[in-house]
């Protein structure tokens, strides 16, 4: 029985203690999608390509979310993903984000795709309050979908504070404008309007607030971004505390979204907007720093191998690099930061853990041994340089860790400094004295290993060692700034 519970402990102890490298390793093989979740309800345009604003009906707002099969934490970041289309086609089924669903979700993410509503006029000379309008209700729907996913935290097992929003092409347009543009940035298109298309005369309604809806307790910005190959109205929507973290990508030919500056599809009755380099250049002169972009020369638009959203054949090399590019980002935003120092006396080692946000820590003293202490004390075998590691995790599983090379080396009355004082008897049975012609603040006893034993302050001319077992000690003796240290023999 004493053996099956050792075991036991055994297993659970290395499953509680292991280095998972959640978030960043795919850890689990298979993940569960949830379909057809309604996050909201909207005025829909009544007809995709209707130049009447204000033939609307009512409808849901719809999206399918992946969990990682088998997982059992129930406080895991989330991320939204949000389709290409141009605000007239596309679904949340597209190839791409799917993608990204599942293989951020393996990776012990919640994720989601949402559709959201469509609908813009080309073909009047009213285009430009289409278009404003169409990413206005975007830009709505992607922060009913943030706020749907904080109200309803514990039931998919999500963090709130740790909502994340991602976007291809026009979904990367909701992405930027949700965390750039507010109720003060309003364009003047989204409030109401009358216009005249085909010499008949139309209103357009107010469309409202960014946050319409339900949930409106809950904050509709996203803790982070990641835009592909997106853009915004105008980069004066950026001010110094728009701090939400973002990775942009793009390619610089691109010919639908403008890298830089420019009208969408090349074509000129669309407004002109500000792509990623106008954001980054922008973001730049504030002195924001907590972002990444990958900005490839020589590209065009979804240039990982999609025609929007769909696999032309299936990803490319540039699918592998802004994937591997967005893990890396996203874990950057949730993780702990470690760092430890050490102090040694010989081979007694106090490793001091200086890390923010952990709540769990694992050592690996280079030598076969482990601790989960937060700031334990080892001692070598022998003399040497070792790979220390510290791996902490913090309330979401989320991780770091370093590794540094140190050397240890047991104490030696080489080491002995210029303070002059007496040990004696030697070798000494019980009682042991010490005499010294400075005055003494502390009085250290090691063992040959370095082992600190004994630390005393106070009637340190005489100590009594009779605890100790037989062998060879060190005596290490404090007087204001001199060490000195001498070895002892206890019989």
């Amino acid at each position: 029985m004493k053996k099956k519970l050792l075991l036991i402990f055994l297993i659970f102890s290395s499953i509680i203690f292991s280095q998972d490298y959640r978030y960043t390793n795919t850890l689990f093989p298979t993940v569960i999608k949830t379909s057809d979740v309604v996050y909201g309800s909207a005025p829909f345009i009544n007809t995709i390509t209707s130049f009447n604003e204000s033939s609307t009906t009512n409808g849901d707002l719809v999206m399918d979310i992946y969990t990682p099969e088998g997982d059992t934490e129930m406080s895991r970041p989330a991320i939204i993903f949000a389709h290409a289309g141009g605000f007239i086609n596309g679904n949340r089924n597209h190839d791409d984000i799917v993608d990204f669903c599942t293989f951020l979700a393996k990776k012990g993410y919640v994720t989601a795709t949402i559709d959201y509503r469509k609908g813009m006029f080309l073909a009047d000379e009213n285009v430009p309050l289409h278009g404003a309008r169409a990413v206005y209700r975007g830009l709505q729907d992607g922060r009913s979908s943030v706020r749907f996913l904080r109200a309803n935290a514990s039931t998919y097992g999500i963090d709130p504070n740790k909502v994340y929003f991602a976007g291809s092409s026009a979904g990367a347009f909701i992405a930027l404008h949700a965390i750039y543009m507010n109720d003060t940035e309003k364009p003047t298109e989204a409030n109401a309007s009358s216009y005249t298309s085909l010499f008949i005369p139309y209103s357009a309604p107010d469309l409202g607030s960014v946050d319409i809806g339900g949930n409106l307790a809950f904050e509709g910005k996203p803790d982070a971004v990641i835009s592909l190959w997106g853009a915004i109205q105008s980069p004066d929507l950026i001010t110094v505390t728009d701090t939400t973290p973002l990775f942009m990508a793009h390619g610089i030919v691109d010919g639908t979204v403008p890298y830089d500056i420019g009208h969408p599809f090349g074509y000129p009755a669309l407004p002109v907007v500000s792509g990623s380099k106008k954001v980054n250049d922008k973001l730049d002169v504030l002195g924001f720093t907590n972002k990444c972009t990958y900005f490839v020369d020589g590209e065009d638009h979804e240039f990982y191998g999609a025609s929007n959203g769909t696999w032309l054949t299936s990803p490319n090399t540039y699918w592998d690099e802004i994937f591997d590019r967005s893990v890396d980002f996203l874990w950057k935003q949730h993780k702990p930061d470690v760092d430890f120092t050490d102090s040694s006396s010989g081979l007694s080692v106090d490793f001091v853990d200086n890390s923010t946000g952990a709540v769990s820590w694992l050592w690996d003293f280079g030598d076969g041994n482990t601790s989960t202490l937060q700031s334990p004390t080892h001692v070598y075998a022998t003399s040497g340089t070792y790979d220390v590691k510290l791996y902490i995790e913090n309330n979401i599983k989320s991780w770091d860790e370093v590794t540094k090379s140190l050397t240890y080396a047991p104490l030696s009355i080489a080491d002995e400094s210029k303070l002059d004082f007496k040990v004696y008897p030697n070798p000494v049975n019980d009682l042991i004295n010490i005499n010294s012609k400075s005055p003494i603040n502390t009085v250290e006893i090691y063992s040959v290993l370095g082992k600190q034993l004994l630390s005393i302050s106070e009637n340190m001319d005489r100590i009594d060692i009779s605890h100790l077992n037989k062998g060879i000690y060190f005596i290490k003796v404090y007087s204001n700034n001199n060490v000195g240290i001498k070895r002892v023999v206890k019989e």
